[in-house]
C-alpha cells in the first residue's frame, strides 16, 4: 500500500480537535500517519493530541518549538520536513470532520492521474466540501457553489489571480511537494502556492463529491463567504484600498513564483506571470489590455468588476 501522510497545523483548537481526530481514525483507508505541529496553543490542544497519540501510533506530534508561524507557515514547515518520506501528503484543519471515505476516494483519483501522467509529474487532487455551522449542521452542501468557484478552471493564468483549491481537501504527490517547498513567506496560503506549482508544471484533478464537513465557527483562520451581489456590495463598501491591497498581494506571490521557477517555465508561461507581476506599473489602459490578453480573470461577474475597479 502507498503511504499517506496527513499534516495538521493546530492553534487553540481544543474545542473541536477530538472530533477531527476521531474522523481520521474512522477512515476506510488505514495506511496513513498524522503529524501535528502546534503553533503555541494556550489551551489543552497539545494534551488532547498526546492522548490520541498514546492510543493510536499513527498519530504523532512534533515537540513544540515556541516559534509562531501561522497556519500557512506551520503547514509549510511540516511539508518541508516530511515530503521526502511519504508517497502522498494531505492537509488537515483542526476543526473540521472528514467523511470516512475521504482518503480512499482521493487516493483513487490520484492513482488514476499517476497512471495517466506518471508518478514523477507534480499532481494535485482536491474535492468539494460541505459548509456547516459550529454544530455541524450543513449550511451549504457544496462549497464550490456557495463561493461561486469553478473547479474546472485550472490554468496558471487564472490561478495567479484567484485560488479555487481548498487546502483541507487536497492530496499532493511527492513530486509536487518536493518541487513546491519551501513555501515562500510572500505566498498568501500554502494551498494557493501548491495549486500554482501544480498548474505550472503538472496537473490538477478535482472530485465534485464533498469529502468533509467544513466547520464555520467565527474563529476560523479562513472562512467561507457566500458569493453574490450582497457580499460584493459589502466588499465595495470597504473601499477600493482593500481590493487594491489584495491584488498587490497576489502580484507579490506571482513575483515569488517567477523568481523561483523562471528557468523551468515555458516561455509563454514566463511571459504571462511576468505580465501579472507588473500589472500595477502599467498605465490605466495597458492594465486592462493585459487582463484581457492573458485572461487574468477571477471567478464570477462581480469579482471581475471589482478587479477592474481595483486595477
Amino acid at each position: 500500500m502507498k503511504s499517506v501522510l496527513i499534516l495538521m497545523a493546530t492553534y487553540n483548537g481544543s474545542e473541536f480537535i477530538e472530533e477531527q481526530l476521531a474522523s481520521l481514525r474512522a477512515q476506510s483507508y488505514a495506511d496513513w500517519r498524522l503529524w501535528v505541529r502546534d503553533d503555541g496553543s494556550t489551551d489543552d490542544t497539545v494534551e488532547k493530541v498526546r492522548r490520541f497519540a498514546a492510543q493510536d501510533q499513527r498519530v504523532c506530534l512534533l515537540e513544540p518549538d515556541g516559534i509562531r508561524k501561522g497556519a500557512s507557515g506551520s503547514f509549510s514547515c511540516l511539508m518541508d520536513r516530511f515530503a521526502p518520506e511519504a508517497d502522498y501528503l494531505m492537509f488537515c484543519d483542526q476543526d473540521d470532520v472528514w467523511f470516512p471515505n475521504k482518503i480512499e476516494i482521493t487516493l483513487a483519483r490520484m492513482r488514476e492521474m499517476e497512471t495517466r501522467f506518471g508518478i514523477d509529474i507534480p499532481l494535485l487532487v482536491h474535492t468539494d466540501l460541505s459548509v456547516t455551522d459550529r454544530e455541524l449542521n450543513v449550511t451549504a452542501a457544496s462549497f464550490c457553489r456557495y463561493q461561486g468557484l469553478n473547479p474546472d478552471v485550472q490554468g496558471l493564468h487564472r490561478l495567479v489571480v484567484q485560488n479555487n483549491v481548498t487546502g483541507c481537501t487536497m492530496m499532493v504527490n511527492r513530486a509536487l511537494a518536493l518541487l513546491a517547498g519551501p513555501v515562500p513567506a510572500s505566498a498568501i496560503m500554502h494551498d494557493w502556492w501548491l495549486a500554482m506549482v501544480a498548474a505550472g508544471f503538472g496537473n490538477i484533478g478535482h472530485i465534485s463529491q464533498p469529502t468533509m464537513l467544513y466547520r464555520q465557527h467565527g474563529a476560523n483562520d479562513t472562512g467561507a463567504k457566500n458569493y453574490g451581489w450582497e457580499h460584493m456590495f459589502q466588499k465595495a463598501l470597504g473601499g477600493l484600498a482593500g481590493m487594491k491591497a489584495s491584488l498587490l498581494k497576489t502580484q507579490s506571490q506571482a513575483c515569488a513564483f517567477l523568481e523561483r521557477y523562471a528557468s523551468r517555465l515555458e516561455p509563454e508561461q514566463r511571459l504571462l506571470v511576468n505580465a501579472y507581476c507588473h500589472l500595477s506599473v502599467q498605465n490605466f489602459w495597458a492594465r486592462r489590455w493585459q487582463m484581457l490578453r492573458f485572461g487574468f480573470f477571477k471567478h464570477g461577474f462581480f469579482r471581475n468588476i471589482g478587479m477592474l475597479l481595483a486595477l
